[in-house]
């Protein structure tokens, strides 16, 4: 048991509140001072690691001061922690109950249910959706109609799309639920309120290029990607030497051949670069916002396969080979390349005269319309599909872009995807069925041999 907030003589110091570890928990003890001579004990919500000890740590200095000052329950609520005490000394009426509370505002209601959720969702769900998005919407309405629960409904509504607003507001007639169990409100002010939104329905909403979505619903639309022509006259533009976006050129190459996702790209390191098995592997992605490298959407590890000498290993070849562990695609200054200055580059920035890859393409008619540059990898699916005939659990194995297959088929098609070669038409090289045969019968007369020489 490790106990923290103790004097020399391994005792607690008197008046202050100490941590522990119970059956790989965090605990916290209280003074008895102030819950007449009983020591309650209450659970922190978190497991027992450096990180989350120094975290305790802190909270337990905060509910010290919180107790001296008289507002420990306020500690209580903020962090999440449900627990039933009675603080020597409180006034109680009739029926034993503490006297009521002035009641919490939305933001109070909101940062108490933040920290109880914290530990149950991952560092960038937590950050960008309930820390960014969810909270700046909410901030927003606010700011623009005050504290009505339905004023802040009607204005979601008409300023996000109805998907955010029922998560918002989900979470908010959440988060007072949560408020009410503690008795820290009296009422659930956005209680059904998300029930009747139909995130269906579509709205019009003027499209910022800046702000690119990157989903794969809808990676077999092929009006979603470019033709296999435009990317080639892409391509072209970005290495011409008079324009100043060339170094560029390989990144985007590289996601015209592979259809990996933008962060997966900017992710990829010299390690994953296996020369002698003529493979790349895909095993990390990197979100530029919180700037932190994490594992690939569906953590897996995939494999595409590089042919010696092919477009792809030549793409690879022309780049000053780095150390290990370092970025393969960088900018003018030799560093790692950032998804934001990528989609400057990509649509166009009047701050830097940058007039964008796409709109002067289109401007000179080479290009039909705009779509983002996570459309690099609706495009190679595309063309793999519809214009080379590769069967499509091929092109799920290389680019992992259909989440409804589950990780076995995956498992059991990617060895066999990994020897397809991802440069020629499936008319032009030996059937993909008959290359498995192929591979099982060489197989079995290996097995026969090693038989007879026994």
């Amino acid at each position: 048991m490790v106990n923290t907030g103790k004097t020399s003589t391994g005792k607690t110091s008197k008046g202050k509140v100490s941590i522990y570890v119970e059956k790989s928990r965090i605990k916290a003890r209280l003074p008895r001072q102030y819950f007449g001579g009983e020591q309650p004990r209450i659970a922190l919500g978190m497991d027992a690691n450096d990180a989350n000890m120094a975290r305790a740590q802190r909270l337990a200095e905060r509910m010290t001061l919180d107790l001296q000052d008289g507002c420990f329950d306020e500690t209580l609520a903020k962090y999440g922690i449900i627990a039933d005490l009675k603080l020597k000394g409180s006034a109680v009426t009739s029926d034993d109950q503490l006297p009521p509370k002035p009641e919490l505002s939305l933001m109070e209601v909101w940062d108490m249910y933040c920290n109880f959720r914290r530990e149950s969702l991952s560092e960038t769900v937590f950050q960008l959706k309930f820390r960014g998005e969810y909270l700046r919407a909410i901030q927003k309405a606010l700011g623009k109609v005050g504290e009505s629960p339905l004023d802040i409904r009607n204005w979601l509504l008409n300023n996000y799309s109805h998907s955010t607003v029922k998560r918002v507001l989900s979470c908010l007639s959440e988060a007072y639920q949560l408020a009410i169990r503690q008795k820290l409100v009296h009422q659930n002010l956005f209680d059904g309120m998300a029930e009747d939104i139909n995130t269906k329905k579509k709205t019009e909403r003027i499209i910022d290029q800046s702000k690119e979505i990157e989903s794969d619903d809808d990676v077999l639309d092929q009006s979603k990607a470019f033709s296999w022509d435009e990317a080639q006259e892409i391509l072209k533009y970005i290495q011409d030497e008079s324009n100043r976006v060339k170094h560029y050129y390989p990144l985007i190459k590289f996601k015209f051949l592979t259809g990996c996702r933008t962060g997966e790209a900017i992710a990829l390191w010299w390690i994953d670069i296996e020369w002698d098995r003529e493979r790349i592997l895909l095993r990390r992605n990197y979100n530029n916002r919180l700037k932190i490298y994490k594992s690939t959407k569906n953590d897996t590890v995939r494999m595409f396969p590089m042919p010696k000498d092919g477009e792809l290993w030549q793409l690879l070849k022309s780049i000053p080979q780095g150390k290990s562990n370092e970025n393969l695609f960088k900018n003018k200054v030799g560093k790692p390349i950032n998804s934001d200055s990528l989609q400057r580059v990509w649509h166009g920035y009047e701050a830097s005269r940058n007039k964008g890859i796409i709109p002067e393409l289109i401007k000179q008619g080479k290009v039909k319309k705009y779509l983002p540059c996570y459309n690099t990898r609706h495009t190679f699916i595309t063309h793999q599909i519809f214009d080379l005939g590769r069967d499509a659990a091929i092109v799920n194995a290389w680019c992992e872009h259909s989440e409804e297959m589950s990780r076995k088929h995956y498992r059991d098609i990617e060895k066999y995807a990994i020897q397809i070669n991802p440069e020629i038409s499936v008319n032009n090289q030996q059937s993909e069925l008959d290359l498995l045969k192929e591979q099982l019968r060489k197989q079995q007369e290996l097995i026969d041999k090693l038989l007879q020489d026994k």
